[in-house]
């Protein structure tokens, strides 16, 4: 427990008095028990939403766009809303995963396996909107740069839709990597577990060999270090990025450079509102209310505070800039939100970005878990509303009167929002049931260790010329190293269930080698990428966009940052996998002697 400043002590980040062995047989079991009422409706709802929207794709793809509500003038609707929407939603995974990581925040250790999870699903869901609003989705593969029969023909590297997807998919891609290092671990005690011959090879397959060797673990937390770090400023760009479709244009309402920061904090603001939905539905369906704690629901209360207050003050800069400009497009821009057609959806905004986040200081309303959870849901409509105000309004009222008209959105267009609603909440309720919910190796590493417990090992079968010494706790092993280290006894390795800080200092070993693969990939990217756009945009095919250079470095930097991070990821990732010594299928060292549940090796040599 941590102590406050006043002397208090601190709610526990694990209630109860939980053994690391508890937590890997309640964890791991989730994952083969049976599921509760709760679990079964929610993914009956979430299939029944899911088969809604596939239905109105379907008939869109048969019918054509047409079936939207859009026209000549408001040519995006509730498509780019909900796209910008899930793609805000998504942020909160890398928050919590990424940052809190880098801040060493241990509150993040049972709520990031949710979180990242989250950023997939979410970041899929975005992907849909854009693909059909092409009206033709099997031509989005033109979105690629690749050599193609059509030419000299490639994508124009300095449109903002062109950033977004690469931000976009370098996002998704960075986000899988650091969920699936995440679960590593985790996947080797389910391989441990499972009596299952099929479940035990999938797990075998992903599970890449772990055995819980601290050489490993050593390097492990190098990487997930590195892969945090990469990935805090994909949380900067790529809703920067988003907000450039609509501030680089020169319609009233859009062209403020406010939208950067403005979109940023408004994404964090969505998507810490959808973990907080997320985690009250998997403490209630899946029983892990000693995991969950009030503690983890207050922290990201406190975090919906500051970004909700944020937005706030965005808002009123936004407002001010308006009036200050004295231009009188803006002003019209700023009237028409907030009382022109669609005003009841400005005030709806307010009240769920402005209003329902401050309601959050109340301790009475932190603990009424039904409460809490329907204000997350209605932060979380404040925030569409706010997608949608601000692409529909600027739209319908842009400079000339002959060309304003209205947008009413179809059944068709409800349906699939609903329906994505179903991909993304049927996702997560299958992801809670095939796989760990809760990070079993990082929860371990929050329960308090006896340093006197079990301090005299028991020692088991181990290869000619090691001794294999089995502790039961985490302070037993590092009592028994440093014993080991002191009497001149080499030792060779450790196997633990979490990684164990301090036992590095006693083996001796150096710095990893990751950070200079991650290196050497991030340089690689950057100059491959700038030397692409450049023979493409300059030689290949020259394009003349408003008089700027056809090698206009500013226009080009967002896709040479993705690449850059994107391919830092790749390296360090295959660096892991290369100085770790892991592939798929490989054995264990260590079966049987239960080093990803509850035990501690230390190996020595025989007869030092």
């Amino acid at each position: 427990m941590d102590a406050t400043a006043t002397g208090t002590m601190a709610p526990p980040l694990v209630d109860g008095h939980v053994t690391a062995g508890q937590v890997t047989r309640e964890v791991a079991d989730a994952t083969a028990g049976t599921p509760t009422r709760l679990w079964t409706i929610g993914l009956l709802l979430a299939v029944t939403a899911l088969g809604t929207g596939v239905a109105a794709v379907a008939y869109l793809f048969a019918t054509g766009i047409g079936t939207w509500g859009l026209n000549t003038t408001v040519g995006w609707g509730f498509d780019i809303t909900n796209f910008v929407f899930w793609v805000g939603i998504g942020h909160a995974g890398t928050l919590i995963s990424a940052i809190l990581l880098l801040f060493r925040q241990r509150w993040r250790n049972a709520v990031n396996r949710s979180a990242e999870a989250m950023t997939l699903f979410a970041v899929a869901c975005a992907g849909i909107f854009p693909l059909i609003h092409l009206g033709r989705p099997w031509l989005a593969l033109w979105m690629l740069p690749y050599p193609n029969t059509r030419g000299s023909l490639w994508i124009n590297f300095a449109s903002p839709l062109v950033w977004d997807f690469f931000a976009i998919s370098t996002y998704f891609t960075v986000s899988l990597i650091f969920w699936y290092v995440g679960l590593i671990p985790d996947l080797a005690t389910l391989r441990d577990r499972t009596e299952n011959p099929r479940a035990r090879a999938v797990y075998r397959l992903f599970a890449l060999g772990w055995d819980g060797s601290h050489r490993v673990w050593h390097n492990y937390e190098s990487l997930y270090l590195l892969l945090a770090g990469l990935a805090t400023p994909l949380v900067l760009s790529v809703h920067t990025v988003v907000s450039w479709d609509f501030g680089v244009s020169i319609l009233p309402g859009w062209h403020s450079t406010i939208f950067p920061p403005y979109f940023v904090d408004g994404a964090i603001l969505s998507g810490l509102a959808m973990v907080l939905t997320l985690l009250i539905v998997a403490r209630k369906t899946m029983r892990f209310e000693h995991y969950i704690t009030t503690r983890h629901l207050d922290a990201i209360c406190y975090l919906i505070i500051v970004t909700g207050g944020i937005i706030s003050v965005a808002y009123g800069i936004e407002t001010f800039i308006a009036l200050y400009s004295a231009n009188p497009y803006e002003q019209l821009s700023l009237a028409n939100r907030a009382f022109g057609p669609l005003g009841w959806g400005f005030w709806t905004m307010i009240t769920g970005n402005v209003v329902v986040p401050q309601l959050l200081w109340f301790r009475a309303i932190r603990r009424n878990l039904v409460v809490l959870f329907v204000l997350s849901l209605f932060i979380n409509v404040g925030m569409w509303f706010e997608r949608f105000v601000i692409i529909v309004t600027s739209l319908e009222r842009s400079f000339l009167e002959s060309s304003w008209a209205s947008y009413t959105p179809t059944l068709i267009e409800f349906a699939i929002f609903i329906g994505s609603f179903g991909l993304f909440f049927t996702g997560f309720l299958l992801f809670v049931r095939l796989l760990p919910v809760i990070s079993i190796a990082e929860v371990k590493l929050l329960l308090p260790h006896d340093a006197g417990a079990d301090a005299a090992p028991v020692e088991a079968p181990a290869p000619a010329g090691q001794r294999y010494l089995v502790y039961r706790s985490e302070a037993a092993l590092l009592a028994g190293a440093r014993e080991a280290r002191q009497r001149g006894v080499p030792i060779l390795d450790a196997y633990t269930p979490c990684p164990v800080h301090g036992l590095s200092e006693e083996m001796g070993l150096g710095r990893s080698r990751l950070p200079r693969f991650c290196l050497a990939g991030g340089v690689f990217g950057a100059a491959f990428m700038t030397g692409f756009i450049f023979w493409v945009s300059a030689i290949d095919w020259p394009l003349n966009i408003g008089g700027k250079p056809m090698n206009s470095l500013p226009a080009f930097v967002p896709p040479i940052f993705e690449a850059t991070v994107l391919w830092a990821v790749f390296a360090a990732f295959v660096g892991f996998l290369i100085v770790a010594g892991l592939r798929p299928f490989k054995g264990s060292k260590t079966g049987g002697l239960g080093v990803t549940d509850d035990r501690f090796v230390l190996v020595v040599q025989e007869n030092a």
